[in-house]
């Protein structure tokens, strides 16, 4: 065999190895929730500005908060795993009165894109009762995903237990809670 040849070959599949395991990497994390610190130090004694707030989110868009959690996802109008991340977030907000969910448009309110580092679409922000932001999804996260963030959520914000509003036995409850779904007609003008 031509050592050429050989050469080439071998360049070829180290060359798709290596495409391969970056790819791998890029996406390994796709649709888990990424924990958001509150204020570190920085290497030269500073501290790093606080994450925005729900507050931020207000200003741009109708939030009404959750009892319990509220996520705000970031979409963009001809983006499918978009949809797909909204229709979870909705049934979600359906079975639970103690969140809140609401999608924004990225392309309408690119401030809101860049205050929150938003680099691609879905990404779902969650923030806990007051309003602090606790982490972030990049991606159309799963049920069991989406499920782990919210006990997540809860755990960071001192819960102990989830809210079972599907439990006939558990009569803490649906009243009083605002079960809402916001959406911010993706495409629409504003």
């Amino acid at each position: 065999m031509d050592p050429d040849v050989l050469f080439r070959a071998s360049a070829v599949v180290a060359l798709l190895g290596l495409t391969s395991f970056a790819w791998w990497f890029a996406t390994r994390r796709r649709g888990e929730l990424r924990p958001v610190r509150t204020r570190r130090s920085t290497s030269a004694g500073r501290r790093e500005p606080a994450p925005p707030t729900l507050d931020r989110v207000r200003t741009a868009v109708a939030v009404t908060a959750g009892a319990r959690a509220t996520v705000v996802q970031i979409s963009a109008e001809y983006c499918s795993p978009c949809r797909r991340s909204a229709a979870l977030w909705t049934d979600l907000v359906a079975t639970d009165p103690a969140l809140a969910f609401v999608e924004v448009d990225g392309g309408q309110h690119l401030d809101l894109t860049r205050e929150f580092g938003v680099l691609s679409t879905p990404t779902s922000l969650l923030f806990d009762t007051d309003g602090t932001l606790v982490g972030r999804i990049g991606g159309a996260p799963t049920r069991v995903q989406a499920t782990q963030a919210l006990a997540h959520s809860a755990n960071t914000i001192g819960l102990t237990r989830p809210n079972n509003s599907t439990d006939p036995n558990n009569s803490a409850g649906s009243a009083g809670t605002d079960n809402s779904t916001t959406t911010d007609r993706i495409g629409a003008e504003r």
